[in-house]
């Protein structure tokens, strides 16, 4: 049902992910959405987005290259980065956000963390929760992507996924 690969790639693809989305010149371009999750308006939880790849296959980025090793020679429908920051817990109405399935097409997730966080993965039947996932530096869960997930939200540091939508 899920597999998970530590160290997907080598450290030197890892840091330079890293360095390329984090470091200094910054050059990486992010963009601001108000609402993250997939109840858009209703949690309000702020987030910066990077869209690689649109839905169907169009590419967005000049960075996907660097990116793409994580994936290997799958066929990408859509891959985008995600950060959360830690937010004031008084303005959250959930620990977690709305779970989802990217869409109802039939594909493969690919969720590569960039860094270590405390904001978990957490994966559901019958609206409960069955597993947690922490996201680790160079961690990839791969899952079927009629699977609802969600992230809970970061308390202590900024938590970055990518997440590839690929064909089965």
């Amino acid at each position: 049902m899920f597999k998970i690969i530590e160290n997907c790639i080598s450290k030197k693809i890892q840091n330079n992910i890293k360095k390329t989305m984090f470091g200094t010149p910054r050059i990486f371009p992010w963009y601001f959405s108000e609402d993250v999750t997939y109840e858009k308006g209703k949690q309000k939880r702020p987030a910066l987005f990077h869209e690689f790849v649109l839905k169907k296959y169009k590419i967005n980025s000049d960075f996907l290259d660097i990116v793409k090793p994580i994936v290997k020679n799958k066929n990408i429908i859509r891959a985008k980065a995600i950060l959360q920051l830690p937010l004031n817990k008084k303005t959250l109405n959930k620990k977690f956000d709305s779970p989802h399935v990217d869409f109802k097409e039939p594909h493969l997730v690919y969720l590569y963390y960039v860094i270590n966080s405390d904001g978990y993965t957490l994966f559901f039947k019958n609206k409960k929760v069955i597993k947690k996932i922490k996201p680790k530096q160079g961690r990839l869960v791969i899952f079927n992507g009629s699977i609802y997930h969600t992230a809970q939200q970061p308390e202590k540091n900024k938590r970055c996924v990518i997440n590839f939508n690929v064909d089965i």
